[in-house]
């Protein structure tokens, strides 16, 4: 019998909310989540002494985006990764084992060709796990040679359901687009729209979403009007002129909305930080000269994953304008535990101002599943890490709960938080807030805030 499948699960206790608890029961139940976790470690280390023993340093390899349109996340994610590595470091230290862990952060900026060649990079220094990429069409370009060199790519964010292939090298610690594609139509027919016109990104995780929430967004009774498809590479670099695909929307929506009402047509965007550039642009140009004009839907717009939560999106003179058309977008989550509520607190004092998303909560979580499955495999061996993967993730509880995978190595879905933009505050500035959840098992959605 395997160690991973002789080793008891992690016994962390999730505790959702925390709302009535005490500060000192909340303590407690930390301390509690950290030994138990020291002991299991323990256990593995003694069990098998020779990786303890040998006084290696193992790299873990990172591939997030600095400097493109998902830096904001994607410093979130380096900043929680060496978080990460420092727990694992200390947890082994403390139980006397020599082994340590470092990691390696490479910027691929959004650019495909560049992740790859980092991935050729980690790989000829015998790196065997990978954190990222965060992108789908990234994780689609790096993985037949992940695959041909027994590399492990763990994503914190990739979601294209393209992607869910069982026995593959690919591990995402977020669900796929199957279950954001049904949030977010279920979000369109709670708030009234009969019809929807989607711009997207046109690539793997931009056709993902869109193509899942056309899908059951038809199968709920409504009516898509149009998919209307973006160049990413322009759009990333800033060179997209943006007004090739706003003529068409406005064109659709002009002749929907003498179809159904302007009440009743959605305006779905299945973007990145790009979205800012074409809320500007589409407020400059076309704000006369239709029947209906921009902001076109009476309805709020709707977004993804993509665009929650990015402060980027809502920086400077495109905030205004995102917090008249709202944005309401879904993101992936997880229930709060004492383990990340911790996490969320020691990242604000780490790096003050900011604060841990879900792409970073789950990049320490990535982290630690690489390091973990590493121990538990005995070697730092794609090969040997990724054929026991599966069952070492259905037996951890991370910062973000169970970190329990499908076949495919994609989480197994739970819900949807749904977060838009508003302005608030005094001065009134364009501010984020919580506005709403899905829920996957009954397919409902539950406001606080509705937009």
């Amino acid at each position: 019998m395997s160690s991973a499948i002789a080793f008891k699960p992690l016994l962390m206790l999730l505790l959702a909310a925390l709302g009535g608890s005490s500060i000192l029961g909340q303590m407690q139940q930390l301390q509690a989540e950290n030994t138990q976790l020291r002991s299991q470690i323990s256990g593995l280390t003694h069990h098998h002494p020779a990786l303890c023993a040998s006084g290696q340093t193992l790299t873990i390899g990172e591939l997030t985006d600095l400097s493109s349109g998902l830096s904001t996340q994607g410093l979130r994610v380096k900043e929680s990764s060496l978080l990460a590595i420092n727990d694992v470091n200390s947890f082994l230290s403390q139980d006397g084992c020599k082994l340590t862990f470092a990691i390696t952060v490479d910027d691929y900026a959004l650019d495909n060709a560049k992740a790859l060649s980092d991935l050729q990079s980690f790989g000829a220094s015998a790196v065997q796990v990978v954190v990222g990429p965060l992108t789908s069409g990234a994780a689609q370009y790096v993985l037949s040679f992940a695959d041909a060199n027994h590399i492990l790519v763990i994503s914190p964010s990739s979601s294209a359901s393209a992607l869910a292939i069982p026995n593959d090298y690919l591990f995402r610690t977020v669900v796929n687009d199957a279950a954001q594609g049904a949030a977010d139509a279920r979000m369109l027919v709670d708030r009234g729209a009969s019809a929807v016109i989607i711009l997207q990104r046109h690539d793997s995780y931009g056709d993902g979403v869109a193509n899942a929430t056309a899908t059951r967004f038809k199968a709920l009774g409504g009516n898509v009007v149009d998919m209307i498809q973006y160049d990413v590479a322009a759009a990333d670099a800033g060179t997209l002129d943006w007004t090739a695909p706003l003529n068409v929307l406005n064109s659709d929506f002009n002749s929907a909305a003498a179809t159904y009402g302007p009440d009743k047509v959605a305006i779905d965007v299945v973007a990145f930080g790009e979205f800012s550039q074409m809320i500007t642009t589409a407020s400059q140009k076309f704000s006369t000269g239709s029947t209906f004009n921009f902001p076109w839907s009476t309805l709020p717009w709707f977004g993804t994953d993509g665009e929650a939560r990015d402060q980027a999106i809502i920086a400077g003179s495109a905030g205004p304008l995102v917090a008249q058309v709202k944005l309401a977008s879904t993101l992936y989550v997880t229930q709060n535990t004492t383990k990340s509520i911790d996490l969320s607190s020691r990242f604000a004092m780490a790096y003050p101002g900011d604060f841990c998303d879900s792409f970073c909560l789950q990049a320490y979580d990535d982290v630690w599943l690489g390091a973990y499955a590493t121990l538990i495999a005995e070697s730092y061996d794609g090969t040997k890490i990724q054929a026991i993967m599966l069952s070492v993730a259905s037996n951890f509880y991370g910062v973000t709960g169970w970190m329990g995978l499908q076949p495919s190595g994609d989480r197994i879905p739970a819900s949807y938080q749904i977060w838009d933009v508003v302005s608030a505050g005094s001065p009134a500035v364009p501010t984020w807030i919580h506005a709403g959840s899905w829920d996957g098992t009954s397919d409902t959605i539950t406001w606080t805030s509705p937009p």
